[in-house]
C-alpha cells in the first residue's frame, strides 16, 4: 500500500484565461458550476492544481 502526502486546498483556475478569480456559482441539482471574474466564463470545467509554481501565467484580455 502506498502512503500519499496529505493534500491541501486545490487552487481553482479558470480554463480559458487561466486567472484564480473562480467564485462558486451554483449547485445541488445542476451540479458544481463556477464563474471567473476576469472572463466571464460559467461552467463546470475548472483546473486544479497542488503546486502553485505549475499554474500558467494569465492570458492577456482585452
Amino acid at each position: 500500500m502506498r502512503h500519499r502526502k496529505p493534500r491541501g486546498k486545490p487552487i481553482l483556475v479558470c480554463p480559458q484565461c487561466y486567472s484564480m478569480r473562480l467564485i462558486y456559482d451554483a449547485g445541488l441539482i445542476t451540479g458544481q458550476r463556477y464563474h471567473c471574474l476576469r472572463c466571464d466564463y460559467v461552467g463546470s470545467l475548472v483546473l486544479e492544481f497542488d503546486d502553485p509554481t505549475q499554474i500558467p501565467p494569465e492570458k492577456e484580455w482585452k
